[in-house]
């Protein structure tokens, strides 16, 4: 994302260089009626090449390739389990009939340039709602491309009661590098974020087991998603869609 600025930040950084060269070693020194002084050449090219320098260093060592969009969307606070950080959200969409419909929507970021596999679990209180007919939990798969970052949309439906009100919801994660993590692109961490165990080989293939409330949560953190009003309360079989904001180019 800084590229552009740091290949500037180099060609300014290598004329500087070239100034310092020419001040020192070929400028004379007391020669009079040279403007600005050799002096003057020396100190500024100096100080300019160091200046420089300095921004280099920040920008290609300590300065994120990436930035924090998630960090933007959530004031700050979101979760992370294993280099990929998340945080639901809920909003009103309309479905085919132009019914208004509650939707999760589950914001993702990579903290890595690696190319990672994740499955989330979320399990509401009280069966507050559901994206499958007789389902109690929520739970979908998706990838996640080299420092990507993107939404996951899940249709739900919400019960009457629970309308209008915050929710409690037990959340948990769990993430698969195939190939290594890669380069990290971002450093700030997210808040811990339960997991659960996983059958990778099938991890695409949502089943009964994994929406009927089943799964042992291993320490899920809990999150308060405030339910919309006036939405579906039924819901028959709702598919999620992922949505790809930013990747990295590899």
């Amino acid at each position: 994302m800084h590229e552009r600025r740091n290949v500037i930040l180099s060609v300014l950084f290598a004329l500087a260089c070239l100034w310092a060269l020419f001040a020192f070693l070929i400028v004379p020194d007391h020669v009079p009626g040279i403007w600005p002084s050799p002096l003057f050449h020396k100190l500024a090219s100096l100080g300019t090449g160091l200046v420089l320098g300095a921004f280099l260093v920040y920008a290609y060592k300590v300065e994120d390739r990436l930035d924090d969009p998630l960090g933007t969307i959530t004031m700050g606070r979101y979760y992370e389990r294993d280099g990929l950080c998340l945080a639901p959200l809920t909003r009103v969409t309309s479905d085919a009939t132009g019914q208004a419909r509650a939707e999760i929507s589950l914001y993702y970021q990579s903290r890595y340039s690696g190319v990672c596999e994740a499955v989330i679990h979320l399990r509401p209180e009280g069966g507050a709602f559901h994206s499958h007919r007789g389902a109690h939990d929520v739970h979908f798969a998706f990838r996640c491309q080299p420092g990507g970052h993107g939404v996951v949309h899940q249709p739900i439906a919400v019960a009457r009661e629970h309308q209008g009100e915050p929710v409690r919801v037990l959340m948990a994660a769990a993430v698969r590098w195939n190939r290594g993590k890669g380069e990290q692109v971002r450093s700030r961490r997210g808040l811990p974020c339960g997991t659960f165990d996983v059958d990778w080989a099938l991890a695409y293939r949502q089943s009964r087991h994994e929406l009927s409330g089943e799964i042992e949560l291993i320490e899920p953190v809990a999150v308060r998603l405030t339910m919309p009003e006036n939405v579906q309360s039924t819901i028959d079989r709702a598919e999620y869609v992922q949505e790809t904001f930013s990747a990295l180019t590899v």
